[in-house]
């Protein structure tokens, strides 16, 4: 498979058709085409995975995903999913992987980003933790951890008319946002916060454990964006309060909470021109604390005036 990613060719390939199916539904959003592909991504499930180096990693992200570094390419160990060895120079990337990746909650999905994030950013494009939408071609980010309110949130403006940039990796270059393909996954109790989007949770117990993702274009078939001009960055944070409001931040603080959301430490060589493009993007962008109230119906309102305002 080759999709044609904002005019970048990626192929995709596999030794399983169940992950092939699933990468295709992942990339549905982007058109497929024929030709040389500058990134290929081959992921192949294997019986077992190959031993990590044995020598500390020159990074380790939560005591879990760790980062070798072995001359042009780089080594990224996922213990009990895949071992993907990523080929800088040549834009390969490979990774051998256990069935777990097939069953186990956003992982395929993580992996297809890890191997394909070190190649983005040498080309200026940089991946940032983030819900990204747009309204009337402007386009705002919604940083957070997990838990922040970055999906609701979302939810109640895709809702509310408006367009998706990407549900968890939109990348940020010089002109704005970048869409990233990716299915929209919520808890069943997010899905029927909505009237518009309350059938999609199907017959899933409230209290039911797993997300459940489903295909953007099922909310308005015209839902996604290919781009737009950044016009905000907003941080949720869910709290007890009647309403919504915006706490501006200074490009200081805003650059502050944007780091640990999109810097990769062990990806040194990059760190110079990442923090300029960054630091920048701080100054020229307002960025606010988005408070979060009770109210979702409120929350679109609240957000349309800070990209009318950059329109």
């Amino acid at each position: 498979m080759i999709w044609d990613f904002h005019g970048l060719l990626i192929a995709g390939e596999s030794n399983d058709e169940r992950l092939l199916a699933h990468w295709a539904e992942s990339y549905a959003s982007l058109p497929n085409t024929t030709g040389q592909p500058e990134l290929v991504v081959s992921l192949d499930i294997a019986a077992t995975l190959p031993p990590p180096p044995a020598r500390t990693p020159a990074f380790q992200a939560d005591g879990f995903l760790a980062y070798y570094l072995d001359g042009p390419n780089v080594i990224a160990n996922l213990p009990g999913f895949a071992y993907l060895e990523i080929e800088l120079a040549t834009g390969r990337s490979h990774a051998h992987c256990t069935e777990a990746v097939l069953t186990t909650y956003g992982i395929l999905d993580d992996l297809i980003a890890i191997a394909l994030s070190p190649h983005l950013r040498r080309r200026g494009w940089y991946p940032v933790h983030a819900f990204a939408a747009a309204w009337q071609g402007q386009g705002i980010l919604l940083v957070g951890d997990q838990g922040a309110g970055k999906t609701t949130t979302g939810l109640a403006l895709l809702t509310a008319g408006w367009q998706l940039l990407a549900n968890d990796a939109p990348l940020l270059h010089a002109g704005g946002i970048l869409s990233y393909p990716g299915q929209l996954a919520a808890w069943p109790r997010t899905w029927r916060q909505f009237p518009e989007t309350a059938a999609l949770a199907g017959m899933a117990d409230v209290s039911e454990a797993a997300k459940i993702s489903v295909a953007p274009a099922a909310i308005r078939p015209d839902i996604w964006l290919a781009e737009a001009p950044l016009a905000a960055i907003l941080f949720p944070q869910i709290e007890k309060r009647p309403d919504h409001t915006l706490e501006p931040l200074g490009p200081a603080e805003t650059l502050r909470r944007l780091l640990p959301h999109t810097l990769e430490n062990w990806d040194r060589a990059l760190i110079p021109a990442h923090l300029r493009f960054l630091r920048q993007l701080a100054e020229l962008t307002p960025g606010y604390l988005l408070h979060l109230g009770q109210d979702l119906a409120a929350i679109a309102p609240l957000l349309r005036p800070l990209c009318l305002t950059s329109s």
